[in-house]
């Protein structure tokens, strides 16, 4: 396999042709970095529960349906065609004017079990296989049941659009994992999400683009329809809420997670689904993680797309966030195993950051000139104990824009090159700095990590002047997690009881989702995927 494929499995990404197409209209362009957050969504100071009310206004116009769908993303566009396909009448209402804004259009990539590409490569990853390795890796903090019953439904969500001709690639196992699961898309916005939209029209579906909803309608406990905010009432006897997460709502991310995340997705997925839901008598779930930035980092200074056109960082000192340095928190103090970050960046590095805050990376001049030079992999001795790290130089420092970067890194506040590591602890007010880079020296002395027993290859000292620091904060495509569902997907009111006719799928339910994000690739598309075909066959049901 070529290494523009390679890296593209490193990533988690489409190829740039696609996921620049798609950037354009996802969360890192301006326009929906301001002003998008969700009048509904809970203040940062409210507790845990559902807001007071969101008021109910009569439509002006109405509209009947079997089912009615809040969200064209995965999970709502996969719901509606199966939905449609089954003779259901359907209406899908959808903020943005396309299904190609949403993060799905621009993701990488599912992963899924028991799949035709999977089968023609002699590589078939089995519902158990796939099952009880993300089952043990939730250590049962997820509905095991829902997990199932949703993995049990990927094969036919990729194989339908493979069906439709969405061109996908089966890749090798990026992480290490022990299976191949992630089938990235070939394609990315509108050229993606067409024949699916295309496919729900032609089987009846209707789309209400450019249209809000605002409310679930209830009636005497049961869920009847959705409160838009084009007037228009959509009635219908079931209602499927998949409004992709809260990556573009502060008050949730500051709720949630007690930390504001840089918007690499799409900013319209707001939180307003969630808020309908517990307007609607839902409740939340516990389990909330990101979906980290798995080409570095980013700083507090960082304005729209942290990326080139190529995917490597606008400023290649984002990248050490990836290299499993010395890492410390606010107070200068080590908090993780940071090979474990290198291993896994989208999932354990995405949930590290985002549970620090702020983190620093902390090197000395050998290192940071290793880096620029031949690189992280070589200066480590190439460890065969780290898969992606010989991906990992694609996020290298380089010579000719080492010195401009550093220099901006330096201006905005966020790096610093110092004679002595008192220096940079008096910047960044890491008071413990100095003592753990004592520590830490002492363990890269030994040949052993008595801290958090991070695999000796990652263990340099900190030792030659001059020394240099960078402070990262969170970053993310999307959200995991969101109200509690049943393993039928239908949303429970806090007595844990289901509530009539109100379904919840895709990232806005929070019961199959696990934290930190899955380690194998691809797993949040793969299970909004999968819940889209799983919800609409319990509907078919009911």
């Amino acid at each position: 396999m070529d290494a523009k494929l390679d890296r593209r499995a490193f990533l988690g990404l489409v190829g740039a042709g696609a996921l620049t197409a798609g950037l354009g209209l996802a969360g890192c362009s301006p326009e929906q970095n301001g002003g998008n957050q969700a009048a509904s969504a809970e203040p940062a100071d409210a507790p845990a529960q559902a807001p007071a009310g969101i008021a109910r206004k009569e439509g002006s116009e109405t509209k009947a349906c079997d089912v009615a769908i809040v969200g064209a993303g995965a999970a709502g566009l996969l719901a509606a065609l199966k939905l449609t396909e089954g003779g259901k009448s359907v209406v899908v209402i959808e903020k943005a004017p396309s299904a190609a804004m949403s993060n799905f259009s621009m993701c990488g990539g599912p992963t899924a079990c028991e799949t035709k590409l999977q089968e023609q490569e002699n590589a078939t990853v089995t519902l158990d296989t796939m099952f009880t390795y993300m089952n043990e890796f939730s250590r049962t903090s997820v509905n095991g049941a829902l997990l199932r019953n949703t993995l049990s439904h990927t094969g036919d969500a990729i194989n339908t659009m493979l069906d439709l001709g969405i061109p996908m690639t089966l890749i090798p196992d990026s992480y290490g994992v022990g299976f191949r699961g992630r089938h990235m898309f070939d394609t990315g916005g509108e050229e993606r999400v067409a024949p699916l939209v295309q496919a729900i029209e032609a089987a009846g579906g209707e789309f209400l683009f450019s249209t809000a909803a605002e409310k679930v309608i209830m009636e005497d406990g049961v869920a009847k329809g959705v409160q838009t905010d084009k007037g228009i009432d959509v009635m219908a006897d079931s209602v499927v809420v998949c409004a992709g997460g809260f990556l573009g709502s502060e008050d949730m991310q500051m709720d949630r997670f007690n930390t504001k995340v840089y918007a690499l997705g799409n900013t319209l997925s707001d939180g307003t689904g969630i808020a309908m839901v517990l307007d609607a008598g839902g409740a939340w779930d516990r389990n909330f993680a990101v979906l980290g930035n798995e080409c570095g980092a980013v700083s507090a200074a960082t304005e729209g797309s942290p990326f080139n056109p190529d995917w490597t960082n606008v400023n290649e000192h984002y990248g050490y966030w990836l290299f499993g340095g010395l890492y410390t928190d606010t107070a200068g103090e080590r908090f993780i195993n940071e090979g474990k970050i290198a291993q896994f960046p989208l999932a354990i590095g995405g949930e590290a950051l985002l549970r620090a805050g702020k983190a620093y990376v902390i090197m000395d001049s050998d290192y940071y000139e290793a880096v620029k030079g031949d690189g992280i992999f070589v200066y480590l001795g190439q460890p065969e104990s780290w898969v992606p790290g010989p991906m990992a130089d694609y996020y290298k420092t380089t010579p000719e824009n080492a010195e401009a970067h550093l220099a901006q890194a330096i201006d905005e506040g966020w790096a610093l090159k110092a004679d002595s590591l008192s220096e940079i602890a008096e910047k960044f007010s890491l008071d413990s700095l100095e003592a753990t880079v004592e520590k830490y020296n002492g363990f890269c002395d030994a040949g052993a990590d008595g801290d958090f027993g991070k695999d000796p290859a990652f263990l340099k000292a900190v030792k030659t002047a001059p020394f240099y620091a960078f402070e990262y904060v969170p970053s993310a495509w999307g959200t995991n997690g969101g109200v509690k569902v049943d393993s039928h997907l239908r949303a429970m009111d806090e007595k844990n009881n289901p509530i009539p006719g109100l379904y919840v799928a895709g990232v806005d339910q929070g019961s199959v989702y696990s934290v930190p994000y899955y380690t194998n690739e691809g797993a949040s598309v793969g299970l909004a995927l999968g819940s889209g075909v799983y919800v609409a066959e319990e509907i078919m049901k009911s």
